[in-house]
C-alpha cells in the first residue's frame, strides 16, 4: 500500500476474505485518524421490496462501488464524513 494523506477521519474497510491485510492495514494507518475495521458480511444481501429515491439509489450505488473495490482489492478506504 503506498502512503496517501488523509485530511478527513475515514474508515479502512478490509474484506473478511483478506485477512492478510488487515494488520498491513493497522499499520499503515497507526496515527492517522483512520478506524480499521473488517467487513464480516458473507454473501448477498436481500433488498427490501419497496419504491426507492433518487438518494437512496445513489446510496446503494455508493455502496456497490464499495463492494467492488472489496471484491477486487481486498480493502476500500471511506469518508467518515459521508
Amino acid at each position: 500500500m503506498e502512503p496517501s494523506p488523509l485530511v478527513t477521519p475515514a474508515w479502512c474497510i478490509v474484506s473478511v476474505y483478506r485477512p492478510d491485510l488487515l494488520q498491513e492495514a493497522k499499520t499503515r494507518f497507526a496515527g492517522d485518524d483512520v478506524d480499521v475495521i473488517v467487513d464480516r458480511r458473507l454473501g448477498e444481501r436481500r433488498r427490501p421490496e419497496r419504491a426507492e429515491s433518487d438518494e437512496s439509489r445513489a446510496k446503494d450505488r455508493r455502496r456497490l462501488s464499495i463492494d467492488e473495490y472489496l471484491r477486487t482489492q481486498g480493502l476500500v478506504v471511506v469518508s467518515r464524513q459521508d
